[in-house]
């Protein structure tokens, strides 16, 4: 359990409110409950396209289109591969036809790889499997006396002002639950209360050794029962609170006192016997909470969907728990797992091990699903245009066209998703590098770009 006095709590919450700035990072590739059964949502539409991109999202109404030669994309791959020698990196990759399932590209395509970011497209499988994507997740005050409890089903992405229903991050507004308490707790006559909050409901620890081991813990915070912009200190940054709970109920008492009522900060417990629910809020629904995990490449909100996963599927909620439900919601899919080994759901680890086989069938599955499942591939971020593809493949016929989970790590670069080609037939690929004697990203980057856009072309 976390701890932290009541200095550094309120210290933290005013840096997540006052500090603003901007850190860039190649690692970071720059529920009522989640057991509810409401209508799952159509997917999304897709964003809205420039005129002059002649492209659309490629769906399985688009006519077959001319069919793709394997002889075609191994002679856009045989650039990789020259590429890959040259630099002395190793370079892996799968392609299929998303309509007829054959294979296009087959380079090392069952053997297991260092993923990078492109992890999150398993974890947003497992999530949509798992989880209702239409619920949202409840923040809420209880009241029994003079104390408060506070607490949340698991929303990370709360805000510290005002409800913004605009935006996935900041849907549920901590102003407006102290708005709402307030006015109940001036109702009672109450106007002095002891506030408390509920701590972390997961196991196990919220930092992977290895994260430790390979210097990158710094990208990623705890996970827990709720967070201001994912346990940031303030936005856009890639620095993290250690407790991001104690920030929540720091912020909320704040919230609280400027609307006259005088708050003494308690601290973490189980909650409050006979208490009476006086304020509520509501987060985004989660399938947007996982379409905004995958553009954003949200490390902290992926490891905190595996948990809300692995608490839904009732099996143990930490580390080993969360990807083992990644495991399961694949085999019970019919996507092959072979090689697969995993130690979070961010894929942060350079431990971690996916073949790109993997990728490409959860993909494909999810294009052909009639379920939630298929809002996962347009919830790929889009060519050119947004998330962490909005700087890639801004030319060629892959641009407004081709999407992508992107992946980064050091000596690693991955891009796992959908391309259509000039025809309208529809592409899924899982291509990487790994071993890059230097800055992955930035040296083979364009050389996957490439092969994208070689792929939308033909």
């Amino acid at each position: 359990m976390r701890r932290e006095t009541l200095t550094a709590i309120v210290g933290v919450a005013v840096l997540a409110l006052g500090i603003s700035g901007y850190i860039a990072a190649d690692i970071a590739d720059r529920v009522p409950g989640f057991l509810t059964t409401a209508e799952v949502p159509s997917p999304a539409d897709p964003p809205e396209l420039p005129a002059d991109s002649g492209q659309s999202l490629a769906t399985f109404s688009t006519p077959e289109g001319e069919p793709v030669l394997s002889s075609d994309v191994a002679q856009l791959w045989a650039s990789v591969a020259q590429s890959a020698e040259e630099g002395q990196w190793r370079a892996w990759g799968n392609v299929i036809d998303a309509r007829s399932g054959e294979v296009l590209l087959d380079a090392s395509a069952s053997q297991a790889h260092t993923p990078a970011s492109t992890t999150k497209v398993l974890t947003a499988f497992a999530a949509l499997k798992t989880l209702d994507p239409a619920s949202t997740l409840t923040t809420s005050v209880q009241v029994s006396g003079s104390e408060l409890f506070l607490s949340s089903e698991g929303d990370f992405l709360l805000g510290a002002g005002t409800s913004d229903p605009d935006d996935v991050n900041g849907r549920a507004g901590l102003a407006d639950l102290a708005e709402e308490a307030a006015a109940a707790l001036v109702n009672a006559g109450t106007t002095n209360v002891t506030l408390n909050w509920a701590d972390s409901p997961f196991d196990g620890p919220d930092r992977l050794e290895a994260w430790t081991a390979q210097d990158v813990q710094g990208y990623v915070g705890a996970v827990g029962a709720m967070a201001i912009d994912a346990g940031r200190t303030a936005p856009s940054v890639y620095t993290f609170v250690d407790d991001p709970e104690s920030t929540v109920a720091a912020v909320f008492a704040q919230r609280l006192q400027e609307r006259g009522i005088a708050v003494t900060l308690g601290g973490a417990s189980s909650g409050l016997e006979g208490a009476e629910t006086i304020a509520t809020i509501q987060s985004a629904p989660l399938g947007e909470q996982i379409r905004w995990m995958l553009y954003n490449s949200d490390n902290t909100l992926a490891e905190q969907l595996g948990r809300l996963s692995a608490k839904a599927r009732g099996v143990e909620t930490s580390f080993p728990g969360a990807v083992s439900v990644i495991r399961q919601t694949l085999e019970e899919s019919g996507v092959p797992t072979s090689g697969l080994s995993l130690g979070d759901c961010s894929g942060l680890s350079s431990d971690d091990r996916i073949a790109p086989q993997t990728l490409v069938g959860a993909i494909n599955v999810s294009l052909a699903s009639t379920g939630p499942l298929a809002d996962l591939p347009r919830s790929l971020p889009w060519a050119g245009l947004n998330g962490t593809m909005e700087r890639r493949m801004t030319g060629g016929g892959a641009y407004a066209n081709a999407q992508a989970k992107t992946g980064t790590l050091g000596a690693v670069s991955s891009l796992a998703g959908i391309v259509q080609t000039s025809t309208g037939r529809i592409l899924v690929y899982a291509i990487g590098s790994e071993n890059v004697p230097d800055d992955g990203g930035a040296l083979t980057r364009p050389v996957l770009d490439a092969f994208v856009t070689g792929l939308a072309d033909l």
